[in-house]
Order: C-alpha cells, then sequence, then structure tokens
C-alpha cells in the first residue's frame, strides 16, 4: 500500500475518511512502528500512521496499515475537528505533542504564545526531572529506561518493586503554583508498555486554555511518565470569540 502525501489535506480535512474507531499513531519510529504491530495484533480498529518521513512510512508493517506522510503536529491540527472524539491518539515523535498541537492551536484562532520556564517551585516537588525539546520538562518516577512491556501497574513499579503513593498523572494534577494553571491529559495504556489519549482530550484541552489570557502548565502523563510544558497564553482569541 503506498502512503500518500499531505498537500492536498493542508487546504481540506479528510473529514469523509476517518473511521470513528481510528486508531491514528503520529511518528513511525521505533515507538511509531511498535504501536502499529501491537494494535493490529490486539485490536480490531483501523489505523492510521502519520510522518514527515517517507522512508519511515515505506517501512511500516503490517502492509495493510494507513499511511500519510506529512508533519504530524501539522496534520493533528487541519484535522481534529474531523476525528470522532473517541478516536484513539498515540504519540510517538520526541516532542510533547499535546502542547504543540495546542500552541498551533490557539495561534490559528487569534491567541499569541510565550513560552516560559516551568516554575522551580514545581519541580522541586517531582520526582526525576530533566529538560526535553522545546522547553518541556520530561518527569518519572524511575531513573532508569523502563522495560518495553513494562503493564504499568497501579501501586508499584515492577522492576523494583518500590510502592508509589499515586499515579504520576493524578500529582502533577493536584500541583499548585501561584499565577498559573494547570491541565494534565491521562495516557491510558492501550497494551503493555502502550498509551494514548482520545481526541476530544485534546478539544477538552483547547477549550479549557482558550477561556482567556494567563499562564498555563500543559501536561501528558501515565501513572509512571509524563511531560510539562509552561507557556502564556495573550491576545483576543477572536476567531472564538
Amino acid at each position: 500500500m503506498n502512503p500518500i502525501t499531505s498537500e492536498h489535506l493542508e487546504i481540506e480535512p479528510m473529514s469523509d475518511k476517518f473511521p470513528d474507531d481510528l486508531c491514528l499513531i503520529i511518528g513511525a519510529g521505533h515507538f511509531g512502528k511498535r504501536a502499529a504491530r501491537i494494535l493490529k495484533e490486539t485490536s480490531d480498529s483501523p489505523i492510521l500512521i502519520i510522518d514527515k518521513d517517507k522512508d519511515r512510512i515505506e517501512s511500516i508493517e503490517p502492509l495493510h496499515t494507513e499511511k500519510i506522510v506529512s508533519d504530524g503536529v501539522n496534520f493533528l491540527v487541519k484535522n481534529i475537528q474531523s476525528l470522532n472524539p473517541s478516536s484513539v491518539i498515540v504519540p510517538a515523535i520526541p516532542v510533547h505533542l499535546a502542547s504543540e498541537w495546542l500552541k498551533i492551536f490557539l495561534e490559528e484562532h487569534g491567541w499569541e504564545i510565550q513560552p516560559i520556564r516551568v516554575p522551580e517551585e514545581i519541580i522541586q516537588l517531582l520526582p526525576h526531572t530533566w529538560q526535553g525539546t522545546g522547553g518541556t520538562l520530561l518527569i518519572s518516577y524511575t531513573d532508569f529506561l523502563c522495560p518495553d512491556d513494562c503493564p504499568e501497574p497501579s501501586d508499584h513499579c515492577p522492576m523494583t518493586g518500590e510502592t508509589r503513593s499515586e499515579p504520576l498523572h493524578e500529582l502533577l494534577n493536584r500541583l499548585s503554583v501561584p499565577h498559573h494553571q494547570i491541565h494534565v491529559i491521562r495516557s491510558r495504556q492501550l497494551a503493555p508498555g502502550l498509551g494514548g489519549y482520545k481526541a476530544e482530550d485534546l478539544t477538552n484541552l483547547y477549550s479549557k486554555v482558550s477561556q482567556g489570557e494567563g499562564k498555563w502548565l500543559v501536561g501528558t502523563a501515565c501513572k509512571c511518565h509524563g511531560a510539562l510544558t509552561a507557556f502564556e497564553i495573550c491576545g483576543n482569541g477572536g476567531d472564538n470569540h
């Protein structure tokens, strides 16, 4: 099956081509290929995988997976409103997909976005942290590489046996810092070592953040790992007010 390119998609969304139960994988590298293989084995839902690298797309198996050569974030910006709210999105690119999508989507609706740093007082409350791309803070309960097939138990680490008082997504959601608001999307396990969230999680995020100006901390997290991005939203958002 030959992949299709994105030139026409940037002009017109694919509203008549998205099945309601679609699994959309953003990224065709190691994790995207693994996601496509696992989902094909464990689910009857149709799979669509997006990557800007044609060679990576063409190397994807199984062959019956739908493929599109396009920048993943921009594809999602153009087509999010055409997805069924329950469609599953699997992030598999080395950026914080939710925040990158949100910033572009806000700008397209008239807002101005200024990146800011995650406040130091929040970092001190978190477990292991390190800087990711684009100013995103990466967070984990572990300081080692987890196995690909981790079952993500709710109360302990299966590698060390260490108990956990609360899932990371809950820890992030209850953070509080003056003059900032926070919203964390929970990544739910689709199979051992594979997580994703629904399209409506992104549209709900946009609805919340686009209420007005202010400083935001936007996160995505499962029970053990997460990402947190800070920015300030300014302007009037003329397209949605």
